[in-house]
């Protein structure tokens, strides 16, 4: 009987560690992704382009009106 409960703590904690792992290597992708730049140009014309889509919204909006994606500024 302790042999099973020593083996599935050992589980447990791998599995737990895995996790923790997962975790952490998405978060650090999120912030990447956020630090890269635009490859569109701020427009100065009132339109803020959107980084997922492409289209052009209204510079009031503060989501794209096609996607939904949140637009920064």
């Amino acid at each position: 009987m302790e042999q099973t409960t020593a083996l599935a703590l050992i589980v447990l904690a791998g599995v737990g560690m895995l996790a923790l792992l997962l975790i952490l290597r998405r978060q650090r992708h999120e912030v990447e992704d956020d630090a890269k730049e635009s490859p569109y140009a701020v427009s100065t014309e009132g339109i803020k382009i959107c980084p997922k889509c492409g289209y052009g919204n209204l510079w009031s909006d503060s989501t794209c009106a096609v996607c939904g994606t949140h637009l920064k500024g």
